[in-house]
């Protein structure tokens, strides 16, 4: 009896805990950020290095970083990619290093969450250690290019974030933990084609060689890949086919192999 009796009053809290939560989501959210078309024509850079960047650092940083708490050691890998997200000049992004299973991962604040939309602030999650399943993709093994690419990437993420209400990150955990297989494929393609409309693509092209490679996919397996959870190099090269400032052919698949 007294089992039963502590289990419904564990249950209680937690059904109390919960509305009381959704509550204050709904009192604090009173709309969403509006986002607007960037008025800076979008632009394509086919591989960024490191010497030539560094020269824009002072510029990037004064144009980019406002708001922003940037990663020690790969400052101006974020800031190039954040030029390429003009809807992100003012709002408030932490960039926080520290073990986690995914290798970078952007979401809200939670605390955030709590609070009007306008103080919302958003972190982008760089992890230093994987567990081993993930190591040969963290973020300081992979060439600078694919650095910009695989941060962009995340950043698609949080502009796509700017307009959802505290509500939807509610509904957009559960999918995460009990609905990924349905729901994550169509959700990070969606974000690749954000990160290509931006001007990525060319950094995406090379990260998705870079990351099949280094968990052993041959080339034949990775040119007949199609539909996974992240686009796939051929996928990505249709995507940007549909926009005119990708002038500069993309690199041969094969000479991603030489080496």
């Amino acid at each position: 009896m007294k089992l039963i009796i502590r289990f419904f009053k564990w249950l209680f809290l937690f059904v109390l805990g919960a509305v009381l939560l959704a509550g204050l989501l709904l009192t604090v959210e009173g709309g969403a950020r509006n986002v607007s078309s960037p008025k800076e024509a979008v632009f394509a850079v086919k591989e960024y290095e490191p010497g030539q960047a560094a020269g824009r650092y002072a510029s990037l940083i004064k144009t980019y970083g406002r708001n922003k708490v940037l990663p020690k050691g790969f400052e101006l890998q974020s800031l190039l990619a954040l030029s390429h997200y003009p809807e992100l000049k003012d709002v408030p992004i932490r960039f926080v290093m520290q073990p986690a299973s995914l290798q970078l991962a952007a979401r809200p604040d939670p605390w955030s969450l709590l609070l009007p939309w306008e103080s919302r602030v958003y972190q982008v999650v760089i992890s230093n250690d994987t567990g081993h399943k993930n190591d040969p993709i963290l973020l300081s093994r992979l060439p600078f290019n694919e650095q910009v690419g695989i941060i962009g990437h995340e950043l698609a993420h949080v502009v796509f974030y700017l307009n959802k209400k505290a509500f939807y990150f509610v509904s957009l955990g559960y999918k995460y933990a009990f609905r990924f297989r349905e729901f994550a494929p169509g959700f990070e393609r969606s974000t690749d084609r954000r990160a290509i409309a931006h001007g990525l693509g060319y950094q995406l092209y090379d990260f998705a060689f870079y990351v099949r490679k280094a968990f052993g996919q041959t080339l034949q397996q990775i040119q007949q890949e199609r539909g996974s959870l992240y686009l796939s190099p051929a996928e990505i090269a249709d995507e940007m086919a549909k926009f005119k400032f990708y002038k500069a052919a993309l690199n041969p698949p094969e000479s991603y192999f030489r080496n």
